[in-house]
């Protein structure tokens, strides 16, 4: 059974045909193309010459000019008709579309997600991901078949597609394309997992994965969101396994990964984090890691942060020093205001 992708080389063979006769065929162009447009039916014909009025074309065109006539009033008597579409080609392009309308929605949703929170940005970004949600319900069984079998920028749209779903059911199918050997698909994966926070999803498989020659930065970004969203729906982590997946990005180049995996460490009270969190809060470069330092050592609750969070007070960042202050609050239960010295005697 040839495929879409054949019958386009079927066809372009044909047309390739037509180019090499253009010094002699130009005058029929127009004639030509009417009687290409018959040929080009759901199954084209294995013998392009066989077209009606083609060899009496050829054989004008070889004559002197005043012998074209005939030919051409042939070719003009020919009736057009509309071209038929094989049941495939008409799959296929039901396909693209769903893919390409999936994927406008997830730019979309990425991008609002990107913006700074506000409340407008967090309608923006419920409506976007309601609008996806229902394409999804529309088309369920279609991105599910692409998700399996499809191209590898269809298995990711639609995987990623999926998590919009809502339906936990999906998960499978979304944790086995997280074992994709093709970053592109893991990415998306690792987006869908991270939209859809199932409390049940196994970090094992993406804690594999981070130590993988796929993980790419964009798969390192998901996967520290997919972790953030479920970090923030359990606050739990049985085995220990999602804090050693979330250590392991605390060296991450990417600060926004640093920061989310600094906080899902403070969502799921990692004692084990207090150390590599706290030389975060004194020394990362960048603020936003340093406030979800400082809130994350609020989480946790132990007294033995108390000295750093304190030096936190003199930040120079307004929300660094902020969130340190009530991370100091949330571990002894009173405020003594904003300056360090105030705070001397807690760290007695």
């Amino acid at each position: 059974m040839s495929t879409v992708s054949e019958d386009a080389e079927v066809v372009g063979s044909h047309i390739l045909y037509v180019f090499a006769m253009l010094h002699r065929l130009a005058p029929l162009l127009v004639p030509l193309a009417s009687l290409l447009l018959l040929a080009c039916g759901s199954a084209p014909p294995e013998d392009v010459y066989n077209l009606t009025s083609f060899h009496a074309l050829e054989n004008a065109a070889q004559k002197p000019s005043n012998a074209l006539q005939p030919a051409l009033a042939n070719a003009a008597d020919a009736t057009p008709t509309r071209p038929e579409f094989s049941p495939r080609s008409d799959r296929a392009a039901e396909i693209g579309r769903l893919i390409v309308d999936c994927d406008r929605h997830l730019r979309a949703w990425t991008d609002i997600m990107a913006a700074p929170r506000s409340e407008e940005n967090q309608e923006m970004v419920s409506h976007t991901a309601m609008a996806l949600g229902v394409v999804v319900a529309q088309n369920r069984a279609l991105l599910e078949d692409q998700a399996i079998s499809g191209a590898a920028r269809n298995r990711g749209i639609a995987t990623a597609a999926l998590g919009f779903s809502g339906d936990p059911a999906v998960l499978p199918l979304l944790l086995n394309n997280v074992g994709s050997s093709e970053s592109e698909v893991v990415a998306k994966a690792l987006l869908g997992i991270g939209v859809l926070r199932v409390p049940s999803t196994p970090i094992g498989p993406i804690y594999k994965l981070l130590n993988s020659p796929v993980a790419t930065p964009e798969v390192v970004s998901n996967a520290a969101f997919a972790l953030f969203q479920l970090a923030a729906l359990t606050h739990d982590d049985v085995d220990g396994t999602m804090s050693a997946t979330l250590l392991g990005l605390l060296d991450s180049p990417q600060a926004q990964v640093r920061a989310q995996a600094t906080l899902s460490l403070g969502l799921i009270k990692a004692n084990i984090a207090i150390p590599p969190v706290t030389d975060l809060l004194a020394a990362d470069p960048d603020p936003q890691v340093r406030t979800a330092a400082a809130f994350a050592l609020g989480q946790i609750g132990s007294k033995g942060s108390t000295r750093p969070l304190v030096a936190a007070l003199s930040d120079p960042s307004a929300l660094t020093a902020g969130t340190a202050r009530g991370a100091l609050v949330r571990i002894h239960g009173r405020d003594l205001g904003p300056d360090a010295d105030s705070w001397r005697p807690a760290m007695q």
